[in-house]
């Protein structure tokens, strides 16, 4: 991969699939055309990939600049097919997140900001949530769950998971 093809890798969306130019194999039989291929994140690889052309031929392997034009009849026949899906699959991943934050945005309320000062600064969240039924339980633990959920979204750490130990009597009782 070139440096600057790195360096724009860098600043993708790991979550997103995208179009990018690509060249032919430099083979004496291949046309030289540039072709179109998705770019993805691969976790096993820990980088940046992409496979074959989006008309089934073999390719360098590393994007072309921006704004390279693609001349592969090929490529672009696929191309608009290929562009309306990943842009139904960006749609639909915008909405799932900006669900997730209108959800987490509403833990954003007195009382759950007031249950999650008591988790956070008691120390003793154990003997406090000891006094209560456990349905009274649930409740605290759910208004600390909203609020750290919200405090997540605001940190930009939408995988943050529920602290440990806040449902402390689920565990007690396996």
């Amino acid at each position: 991969m070139s440096d600057q093809a790195a360096t724009e890798a860098t600043e993708l969306d790991k979550t997103r699939r995208y179009l990018i130019p690509v060249g032919r194999l430099q083979l004496p039989d291949e046309p030289d055309v540039v072709h179109l291929a998705l770019f993805q994140w691969i976790p096993r690889m820990e980088g940046w990939g992409n496979g074959l052309s989006l008309c089934g031929a073999s390719n360098e392997g590393s994007p072309l600049a921006g704004g390279t034009e693609v001349t592969c009849p090929g490529c672009q026949h696929y191309q608009p097919t290929y562009r309306a899906i990943l842009d139904a699959q960006d749609a639909a991943a915008e909405g799932r997140d900006g669900k997730r934050r209108q959800r987490d945005a509403a833990g954003d309320t007195a009382e759950n900001g007031a249950w999650h000062t008591v988790w956070l600064e008691s120390g003793k969240w154990r003997w406090t949530t000891s006094k209560m039924t456990t349905p009274q339980r649930e409740y605290a633990a759910d208004c600390v769950a909203a609020y750290c959920r919200y405090l997540a979204t605001e940190d930009g750490d939408l995988e943050r998971e529920e602290p440990s130990d806040l449902r402390w009597w689920r565990e007690a009782g396996r």
